[in-house]
């Protein structure tokens, strides 16, 4: 009995169940900003590219470019 409680292989392995068992548990706490746990749709909302602002008005976007059709009267 006493051979398997000094085994090295028997404690790595536990060491390792432990180590997934906690890391799975801190991943299913709720996080403290209010934001779901979980990263992959974190990226998904995300957008590729910022908007440009304009540097003579910073904080906001820089309006559009004009466009080739007549303005509505």
């Amino acid at each position: 009995m006493t051979l398997f409680l000094f085994d090295p292989w028997l404690i790595a392995v536990t060491m390792m169940a432990v180590l997934l068992l906690a890391s799975w548990a801190a991943r299913m706490l709720p996080v403290v900003g209010g934001e779901p746990a979980g990263f992959p749709l974190v990226y998904a909302r995300r957008t590729a590219f910022p908007r440009q602002s304009d540097p003579d008005a910073p904080g906001r976007p820089r309006p559009r470019a004009p466009s080739t059709r007549p303005a509505a009267e």
